[in-house]
């Protein structure tokens, strides 16, 4: 964006990246001034809860008019672009200024955090993220309080619901992390953590990962600054310690007290006073063996014996913490629940399985975007950098090894595994498409199969084995999720049936592999996990549900009853977002809901202008436009994809395929008459061709081979040949004769999307062998001869109907380059056409004239998220809510 205007607003900078936003600076041209304007990121989710949460900042920070408080200008929305007018903030945050701060220089900053925030709470105003990276010291001295994006307005209705939290593990209040109702006093808190650490140059609350810092917030008391810095004054410790009461009723009810207290000191202290009380200060501070100072002491522990009891509790919790506790399903924790923020350039992308944690707890694994590219991060939960994993592009449903050393994933039709030490993953064997994946405590690991059952291979390599057997009698077409019980035998896992619509409608069942033996255990949900604690979870909609469960009998004991809202239960797929760990850890993705992905169609000029092309959005993956550019072919998606087809003049959408498995990357044959697309026929997937407009019947193309379902079909100009994706490969078939198919383009790299040129003798195809995708043309015959035609990645690409330009876009811009090849194959070098609209863009096709694409925007997709929610001692809390019930 830098560089560009938006209204009257010139992009000069980016600023940063905070918790609900990107920020730019930018000239305002209209008023001549320097302001802040601040996004929605692209990458992030638009969705209700979020954008209600990026207005209530605006709404709640603009009623404000403080000196310490960020101002706000207006709301302003360009394009379907909304962002916030705020004054540019010249400066830099605390967290880079505070451990350069004198004493003096952190009871003035102390004082305006104060005053800002009694400003704000006078107007019932609660920040709830109160931490250095929010706050901005400027260049005259003056201290702002910055992102009101968590505040939330006394009497309004609650966006974060009972039981969540919302803030920054270390400057959460006690309540916050219990998930507890919260109001000012929450801001005092994070107020006193902040004057801890500017007064003692270290925090409060200290721990070699989120979850210890989060035990000694709501369970050790702090100790005054002046056990860290002996110079610190009593009356400071007071002010602190009032702040740190773990007790809201305990603690200073008060910012504007807070603030006339520093100010009390600061005009009673002089300099003179401070010199001669530090050599008497460190004097006295020098502990005593055996001798408790109750004087300094707060709570019950004496600041002589803290190196010792500090160092105890720390081990004490540490143990807790992760000791796996495997036999009783207990972990013997106080419940705590708090976020882990994501990087807003790494959102968690949700479609397939995308959170794993290692059974020790001491890991965590997500799928995220780098730099535009699908990749795992490794999180170390005693860190707070997230890292990607070198060698995982394009991965999905990643799991652990049970000593956690392992992760194991899918990536183009690859299952391979990679250390959380470092190194290239290791390949483990040939997987056309997967879901869901389990590594057993033999070495063993189970995966499911998007049309097929469960297989089973050795982590170290070989052939998979099938160990579930599909009841296609009954319309079973995949067996998916799996997890092997503790008898080391029986496995569960989701059925998916073809004549279910949504996963909600899905079946769990549970097989012996030896005697194949079936029980079905829950009717409607997905994605069923077994804990120690005697329970199955599995999604369902919008939340987690939990049953009893009795794992040597195989049966469930009791009903289901909703224990978590989140999840993000995916209905086309099956696939939920949560995990646990052996020791009781929960982690799940906060935002309920399934993902319903809508696409609204468009045609697109050469300049980048849209105008609708369909009459509403749909849930759309893939588009194909007829040779008169009347009509359109599209998947509508569900647990089961169908084709249907859309008359652009009359506006009219006919269903052209009804279920029995999924439908989809519908072609138009050369003639206009026939669509031909790739469908699930029991255990295989094959191309099926049927008239447009439904009748006669549908004729199967060529044997049953495993097409690939991410492939479309490209006819060549007569209507005589076929190319499609067969296992990574390119494959030609003979379409107007005898169904024979042979291999054209073979690699160990991933290809697909390859399309005929209009005069038949070239072919252009999508491949990651540079290490990302890229687009190349080569001859349709046997020569020699191969070129690759884009130079900063492809994700599309089409040829004109002249056959003069190929187009492709970058995710960013519609590229083309101009071809000759007449007699041999000549091309310019790539040209920019016109900016995409929105990243959510998808392009489909091209107009007969050549002068309009066929493109789609994404409106309503919950595709990422910026944080990940943990419960510590979930085993007991599951426990305790069925025993509630069964009181």
């Amino acid at each position: 964006m830098i560089g560009t205007r938006i209204s009257h607003y010139q992009i000069i900078e980016k600023l940063g990246e905070g918790g609900m936003g990107v920020v730019y600076k930018a000239q305002d041209t209209s008023l001549d001034r320097l302001v802040a304007l601040k996004f929605l990121p692209n990458e992030f989710s638009a969705s209700g809860t979020d954008g209600s949460r990026f207005f209530q900042e605006a709404r709640a920070a603009a009623s404000l008019n403080h000196p310490n408080i960020c101002t706000i200008h207006g709301i302003e929305e360009i394009d379907g672009r909304k962002f916030i007018v705020m004054e540019f903030v010249d400066g830099q945050t605390l967290q880079e200024k505070k451990s350069s701060l004198s004493l003096k220089q952190s009871i003035d900053v102390g004082i305006q955090i104060a005053e800002g925030l009694a400003a704000a709470h006078e107007k019932g105003i609660v920040h709830r993220d109160i931490k250095p990276e929010n706050i901005m010291l400027r260049k005259d001295g003056r201290v702002q309080i910055m992102d009101f994006g968590l505040a939330r307005l006394a009497g309004a209705s609650r966006l974060t619901k009972e039981g969540t939290t919302v803030g920054t593990a270390g400057y959460m209040s006690p309540e916050q992390i219990q998930g507890m109702e919260t109001d000012h006093r929450s801001d005092i808190f994070s107020l006193g953590v902040i004057l801890f650490e500017m007064f003692s140059g270290t925090p409060p609350f200290k721990g070699v990962h989120e979850t210890a810092i989060a035990y000694e917030v709501v369970n050790v008391e702090s100790l005054p600054p002046s056990s860290v810095r002996a110079e610190i004054p009593p009356d400071l410790d007071a002010i602190v310690l009032g702040c740190l009461e773990k007790d809201p009723n305990e603690r200073s009810q008060s910012a504007k007290q807070i603030a006339l207290d520093l100010n009390r000191f600061k005009r009673s202290s002089s300099k003179a006073r401070l010199s001669r009380a530090m050599p008497a200060r460190s004097a006295a501070a020098q502990p005593v063996a055996g001798v408790a100072d109750n004087s300094r002491m707060h709570g019950s522990m004496a600041r002589a014996g803290w190196p010792i009891v500090s160092g105890i509790l720390l081990l004490v919790c540490a143990v807790l913490i992760w000791s796996p506790w495997r036999e009783s399903g207990g972990s013997g924790l106080p419940v705590m629940r708090f976020p882990i923020d994501l990087p807003l350039t790494s959102p968690l992308l949700i479609g397939a399985s995308t959170v794993a944690i290692s059974p020790d707890g001491r890991h965590l694994v997500f799928l995220a975007l780098d730099h535009g590219v699908q990749k795992l991060f490794l999180r170390p939960l005693d860190q707070f950098e997230s890292k990607p994993i070198a060698g995982t592009e394009g991965a999905s449903d990643p799991f652990f090894s049970p000593d956690g050393q392992w992760v194991g994933f899918w990536t183009n039709g690859k299952l391979k595994k990679a250390s959380v030490f470092g190194g290239a993953p290791q390949e483990i064997c040939d997987i056309s498409y997967m879901r869901g994946g389990w590594w057993g405590p033999d070495n063993t690991i189970y995966y499911g199969h998007i049309n097929s059952c469960v297989y089973r291979v050795s982590a170290n390599g070989g052939t998979p084995v099938a160990v579930t057997t599909l009841d296609t009698a009954n319309g079973e077409i995949s067996h998916r999720f799996p997890q092997v019980l503790p008898d080391g035998k029986t496995i569960i896992f989701t059925s998916k049936q073809n004549t279910i619509s949504s996963f909600d409608e899905a079946v769990i069942a549970a097989e012996n592999p030896d005697s194949h033996a079936r029980k079905v255990l829950i009717h409607g949900g997905s994605y069923a996990r077994y804990l120690p604690s005697g329970h199955l979870m599995f999604a369902r909609g919008s939340a987690i549900y939990a049953v009893p469960f009795d794992a040597k009998k195989v049966e469930v004991t009791g009903p289901p009853i909703m224990v978590v809202e989140g999840g993000m239960l995916n209905y086309m797929s099956g696939d939920a977002n949560y995990c646990f760990a052996d020791n009781g850890v929960l982690v799940y993705v906060p935002t309920g809901g399934s993902i319903a992905t809508e696409v609204a169609l468009y045609w697109m000029d050469r300049q980048g202008n849209t105008q609708p092309l369909t009459n509403a959005p749909r849930a759309i993956d893939e588009v194909s436009l007829s040779r008169d550019g009347q009509k359109l072919a599209m998947t509508l998606r569900g647990a089961n994809d169908d084709i249907w087809t859309y008359q652009i003049g009359r506006g009219t959408l006919a269903r052209l395929t009804f279920g029995g498995g999924n439908n989809n990357r519908p072609q138009w044959t050369p003639d206009g008459e026939h669509i031909v697309f790739v469908s699930e026929r029991r255990q295989a997937i094959r191309l099926i061709e049927k008239a447009w407009d439904g009748s006669g019947t549908e004729r199967p193309l060529g044997n049953e081979i495993n097409v690939d379902i991410a492939t479309t079909p490209s006819f060549s100009p007569d209507g005589k040949m076929m190319i499609y994706g067969h296992a990574g490969d390119i494959w030609c078939m003979t379409y107007d004769h005898d169904m024979t198919s042979r291999p054209l383009i073979q690699s160990p790299s991933f290809e697909s999307a390859s399309c005929f040129s209009p005069n038949g003798r070239w072919i252009s195809y999508l491949s990651n062998e540079s290490g990302r995708s890229e687009l190349y043309v080569v001859p349709f015959s046997r020569q020699e001869g191969k070129w690759q035609v884009s130079t900063n990645g492809a994700a599309w690409g089409m040829w004109s109907h002249d056959g003069k330009e190929i187009f492709y876009h970058d995710g960013k811009s519609m590229m083309k380059v101009d071809v000759k090849s007449e007699t041999a194959f000549d091309f310019s070098s790539p040209k920019k056409v016109c900016d995409l609209p929105s990243s959510t863009f998808n392009v489909y096709d091209i107009s007969p004239d050549g002068k309009r694409f066929v493109v789609g925007l994404t409106q309503q997709s919950k595709v990422s998220v910026s944080q990940v929610d943990v419960v510590v001692g979930w085993f007991d809390e599951l426990k305790r809510k069925f025993s509630q019930i069964n009181k």
